[in-house]
C-alpha cells in the first residue's frame, strides 16, 4: 500500500470519520461509542485498506506477548462490537469483510483526508495515546462463555497509580462456577476465599450456593426458588439472604456450612432488592416497604440486638431505594435510587447514622445490583448501561465523573469486592432476545412452527405491528443504547427512528401508520414522544408534569 503521508490523522469513509489522535469515531458528525479494542482493530484495518489483516497480526497488536487470553472469543467479540458501531453485517459486509480462516479486510472506499500513518506499529502507538488507551491492559486470562448461559466470573484487581488522577487496574478474569442454570447475585466472603450466589435452574438445583475460589465443587445451602441476594456475616460463619413468597419478603440467616435456617425479618415485598451486613455485625441493611405506601421503598437497618428496624433513607414519592452496601469502615451506605419504572437509576451515599443522602451519579440509566466499595473505601464500583451495554464503572466516593473498569470483562453486573484482597466478583449475562413470527391457522392453532423474524445483532423487544401489517416497530440496543427501530414484516429494510442516547421503548403505531409514539427517559421520569416514520426529530408530547409517563396508546381516531 502506498504511503499517504503524515499530514493527517483523520480518515473518512462513507458517513463515518475516525480521528486516530483523539481516539474518536463519528457518524455524520455525532460521536459513536466504541471501546478500545474495536477501535484498534478499525485503525489497523484502515491502515491496510483492501488488504487482509490476519488474526495473528491482530492478536499481536491487541494483546501483549505475556497475555493469556481466549483469543478467538476476544477477537470475535471485538469485531462484532465494531460492526455494530458501523451498522455493518458479517453476511453482507459494507466495510469489514471476513476472510475465512485468515482474518479481516476493510473493503469500504476511503474519502478525502487519507491515512495519517503508513505502518501498523505507528497506528497502534498512536491509538495507545488516545483516551481509550489510557488504561493499562496488564495480564489477562479469559475463557469463552456459551450463549444463553449466565455465569459468575472472578476478576483479580491489582491497583496501582502513576498519578492521583489515573488509577490503572490490571485484571485477570476467570470463570468461578460451572453449574447448570443461571448463577447470579454473587457476594464475596470476608476473607475473599468463597463466593455465595443464587443458582436458578427451573425446579431443580435452585437456591443459595457457596463456592471456593479456585475450587471445583459448590455447596448448596438452600433449595427455595424464592431465595436471592446472599450476604456474609463479618466473621464469615453465616450467610443472610432474602426469600420472596406470596408477596412477602423475609430475611433468613443460615450457617455458611449449611444447617438450620433462622428468619430474622418478614414484611411486605419491596420492588427493589439487595442485602448488606454491617462490618461490625450488628445490622443488616435492606429495602423496606409498606403495604399502605406501595410501591415506594427505603433503606432500613435491622438490628440483631432486638430485631427492630430503623429507616435510614427518605426517598421522594414514586422512588425506590434499594441495593445497599456498607463502606469498609461501616460509616456509610451506598445504595441505588430508582423510579418506579426501574429504568432511571443512580448511585447515592448516606451516613450509616442517618442524614441526607448524597447523589454520586446523574445518569438516569439502569443499574444491575448493588454498588461495591473498594478496600480503601475511596471508590465505588457499580454496573450501569451509561455507556451503552451493561458494564462496570467506578467513581470516587466523594463524587466525580464515572470511569469504566478496565479489563477484558465485557458486560457485567452485581459487583462484589471482599474487605481483604484485590479481587472482584460479578455476574455476566450472555443472552439474546429476538422477535419471532407465528403464522396462525385459526385462533387456536398455528400454521407452521415459529421462526425468528428479525435476526440483526443486539436485543429486540416489545414489537408493534403497523396498521397495514407491513412493518414492525420495536426497541433494540443493537448500537448500544435502546432506540426505536422499524423493519418490514419479512425482517428486511430495517431503519432506526431514534438516536437519543438513552432508553427508549414501548413503540406504538398511530392509526394512519405515519407516526410512532414511544416512551423515553431523559432524566428521572419518563416522557412520551412521537416521531414521524419517514424521518424527523422526535417531538415531546405534553403529559402529566412530575409523573412517570409510560406506555403510550393511541385513540382510534389518532
Amino acid at each position: 500500500m502506498a504511503d499517504r503521508g503524515m499530514s493527517s490523522v483523520t480518515v473518512r469513509f462513507d458517513i463515518f470519520e475516525i480521528d486516530l489522535r483523539a481516539g474518536e469515531l463519528r457518524k455524520q458528525g455525532r460521536l459513536v461509542k466504541l471501546q478500545e479494542q474495536p477501535f484498534r482493530i478499525l485503525s489497523l484495518l484502515l491502515e491496510r485498506c483492501g488488504e487482509v489483516v490476519t488474526r495473528e497480526e491482530l492478536r499481536q497488536n491487541l494483546w501483549p506477548a505475556d497475555t493469556f487470553v481466549d483469543f478467538d472469543h476476544g477477537l470475535n467479540s471485538a469485531v462484532a462490537r465494531l460492526r455494530e458501531a458501523l451498522c455493518d453485517s458479517a453476511d453482507k459486509p459494507r466495510f469489514i469483510e471476513t476472510v475465512a480462516k485468515r482474518g479481516y479486510r476493510f473493503i469500504g472506499p476511503l474519502g478525502d483526508g487519507g491515512l495519517a500513518l503508513s505502518k501498523v506499529a505507528d497506528v497502534a502507538a498512536l491509538v495507545d495515546k488516545t483516551p481509550a488507551g489510557k488504561y493499562a491492559r496488564g495480564k489477562a486470562w479469559m475463557t469463552g462463555i456459551p450463549l444463553m448461559v449466565l455465569v459468575c466470573a472472578i476478576g483479580l484487581w491489582a491497583f496501582y497509580r502513576k498519578t492521583a488522577e489515573r488509577p490503572l487496574p490490571s485484571i485477570e478474569v476467570v470463570p468461578l462456577v460451572s453449574l447448570r442454570g443461571f448463577q447470579v447475585t454473587p457476594a464475596f466472603s470476608p476473607d475473599g476465599k468463597q463466593v455465595a450466589f443464587r443458582n436458578g435452574n427451573g425446579a431443580h438445583n435452585t437456591g443459595i450456593y457457596t463456592a471456593l475460589v479456585g475450587g471445583e465443587k459448590s455447596l448448596r445451602l438452600t433449595s427455595d426458588s424464592g431465595d436471592c441476594c446472599p450476604t456474609w456475616s463479618p466473621d464469615g460463619r453465616q450467610v443472610a439472604f432474602i426469600r420472596y413468597a406470596d408477596k412477602t419478603f423475609s430475611i433468613i440467616v443460615v450457617p455458611a456450612l449449611g444447617g438450620t435456617e433462622h428468619r430474622v425479618y418478614r414484611g411486605p415485598a419491596p420492588m427493589g432488592t439487595g442485602l448488606a451486613w454491617s462490618p461490625d455485625g450488628k445490622f443488616l441493611a435492606f429495602p423496606e416497604a409498606s403495604a399502605v405506601d406501595s410501591p415506594r421503598s427505603w433503606i432500613s437497618l435491622l438490628s440483631f440486638a432486638d430485631y427492630s428496624t430503623r429507616r435510614l433513607t427518605l426517598p421522594p414519592g414514586g422512588s425506590l431505594d434499594h441495593a445497599p452496601k456498607f463502606s469498609p469502615d461501616g460509616s456509610q451506605v451506598a445504595f441505588v435510587r430508582s423510579t418506579v419504572a426501574g429504568v432511571c437509576n443512580d448511585v447515592y451515599v448516606v451516613a450509616a447514622a442517618g442524614g441526607e443522602a448524597r447523589r454520586l451519579t446523574f445518569d438516569h440509566r439502569p443499574i444491575v445490583g448493588p454498588p461495591a466499595w473498594t478496600v480503601d473505601g475511596r471508590e465505588i464500583v457499580f454496573s450501569s448501561t451509561r455507556g451503552g451495554p451493561e458494564s462496570l464503572w467506578r467513581i470516587w466516593a466523594s463524587g466525580g465523573v464515572p470511569r469504566p473498569v478496565a479489563g477484558p470483562m465485557g458486560e457485567g453486573g452485581w459487583p462484589s469486592i471482599p474487605p481483604k484482597g484485590d479481587q472482584l466478583v460479578y455476574h455476566q449475562v450472555v443472552a439474546k432476545f429476538n422477535i419471532w413470527r407465528l403464522d396462525l391457522k385459526d385462533q387456536k392453532h398455528h400454521q407452521r412452527p415459529p421462526s425468528v423474524l428479525i435476526s440483526e445483532k443486539g436485543d429486540k423487544m416489545r414489537p408493534d405491528l403497523s396498521p397495514d401489517g407491513k412493518k414492525i416497530a420495536f426497541e433494540s440496543n443493537r448500537l448500544g443504547f435502546w432506540d426505536i427501530w422499524t423493519c418490514a414484516t419479512d425482517g428486511s429494510t430495517c431503519d432506526q427512528l431514534t438516536s437519543l442516547h438513552g432508553t427508549a421503548g414501548r413503540a406504538r403505531w398511530s392509526p394512519n401508520g405515519r407516526y410512532v409514539a414511544f416512551e423515553f427517559h431523559p432524566k428521572e421520569l419518563s416522557e412520551i414522544y412521537v416521531v414521524e416514520v419517514g424521518g424527523g426529530v422526535p417531538r415531546l408530547l405534553p403529559t402529566i408534569p412530575g409523573a412517570d409517563n409510560l406506555s403510550p396508546t393511541w385513540s382510534p381516531d389518532g
